[in-house]
């Protein structure tokens, strides 16, 4: 089964394929306007993130919470589309605020899979889009 992460990350297209599954699609098989929105939530992140911000425990100089959410909505969007493709987020927001307790952070611990279930569950995509100006 190819596996994907769903990561913002600079200079990259919002996401990773992780297997030799994955590398031989080349591309994910998504609709344009999902390659978009993920293409725009990593521009975000490319633009507007300051490393910074990560060690600020107010978390005023990036959204880290609502940046997150659109990621996983996103990440709930692509298993939609790709139903056999195992599909990792890895949520900005937890790592954020794991990384308050420095004695058990583990970043790894920001990344997690999700399943079709998590991806048709109540509520999936109805939030408001995070692309603040």
């Amino acid at each position: 089964m190819p596996r994907v992460r769903i990561v913002a990350d600079y200079c990259s297209r919002g996401y990773q394929l992780l297997d030799e599954a994955a590398r031989a699609a080349g591309e994910l098989a998504i609709p344009d306007a999902l390659e978009e929105r993920l293409r725009a939530w990593n521009d975000y992140y490319d633009s507007h993130y300051d490393p910074r911000a990560f060690d600020d425990p107010s978390g005023i100089p990036f959204d880290f919470v609502a940046f997150a959410r659109e990621g996983l909505a996103i990440a709930k969007a692509v298993k939609r589309e790709l139903p056999h493709w195992t599909v990792i987020y890895r949520d900005v927001a937890f790592d954020w605020y794991m990384a308050r307790d420095p004695r058990s952070y583990d970043p790894k611990k920001a990344e997690y899979e999700i399943s079709f279930a998590d991806a048709l569950a109540d509520g999936a995509g109805r939030h408001k889009r995070f692309l603040p100006t």
